[in-house]
């Protein structure tokens, strides 16, 4: 190796060690690859590109449906995170639990949000900062993931397959308060006289469906766009 590329190298490494973290497995592994002659930018990628790899097996893709029944998390939820993670050093604990991906999921197993976050947590996707015993904000499970979240969000197939998902849940979720809605409608309007107090509740849920039909609208565009992405490219 000339004195140039050594120099080069040590350059390089500060920054990959940053990206790593400090995690001893990862320091490890790029120890591994810097002796078999790669430079620090090269094993690092490569680290990032399995860890990639590995997330989107373990957390993204069921590829049996034994996979799928075994997770207490679902896909939309996993990609959520791997989404804001990616733009964010650190998310609310409270926000996360408030979105309708988890507040509303309607996987089965995925129901309860605060437990999907404990086991995605104990999966090492995620991280849980707590203060005084209070679950206050989500960050990555391993330094090197804010990486692979922003190399999975790069992916526009990826991205548009669980976009894609995300949007169907939430037009679903949308779909059952409106249905909700109009069902108790429906049997104000069967009442042989309607009293005049419950004017104001059938004009909230008159808005409420308005409003719901105007998110399903907006999501329904959004899905078609997510869908010629996924009908032109590989």
């Amino acid at each position: 190796m000339s004195e140039s590329q050594r120099r080069q190298d040590l350059s390089e490494l500060d920054s990959c060690i940053e990206v790593l973290g400090g995690r001893l497995t990862d320091l490890e592994f790029l120890a591994r690859r810097l002796k078999t002659g790669q430079s620090p930018q090269q094993a690092v990628q490569e680290i990032i590109e399995q860890s990639a790899s590995e997330i989107m097996k373990i957390f993204l893709l069921a590829t049996r449906s034994s996979d799928s029944e075994a997770r207490t998390w679902s896909s939309e939820q996993a990609w959520y995170l791997i989404e804001q993670l990616a733009q964010s050093e650190a998310l609310r604990y409270n926000e996360v639990l408030l979105s309708d991906t988890f507040k509303s999921s309607l996987t089965p197993s995925a129901s309860n949000g605060e437990a999907v976050l404990s086991a995605l947590a104990q999966a090492e996707l995620i991280s849980v900062k707590t203060v005084k015993g209070r679950p206050e904000s989500i960050r990555t499970g391993k330094p090197v993931y804010r990486a692979a979240f922003k190399m999975l969000t790069e992916d526009r197939v990826l991205k548009a397959r669980m976009s894609l998902a995300i949007l169907t849940e939430l037009s679903k979720i949308e779909g059952k308060s409106i249905d909700k809605c109009e069902a108790e409608l429906a049997l104000i309007a069967g009442m042989p006289k309607v009293p005049s107090q419950v004017g104001p509740r059938v004009q909230y849920l008159l808005e409420k469906v308005a409003a719901s039909q105007r998110k399903v609208e907006k999501w329904d565009k959004e899905m078609g766009a997510w869908k010629k992405v996924l009908m032109a490219e590989y």
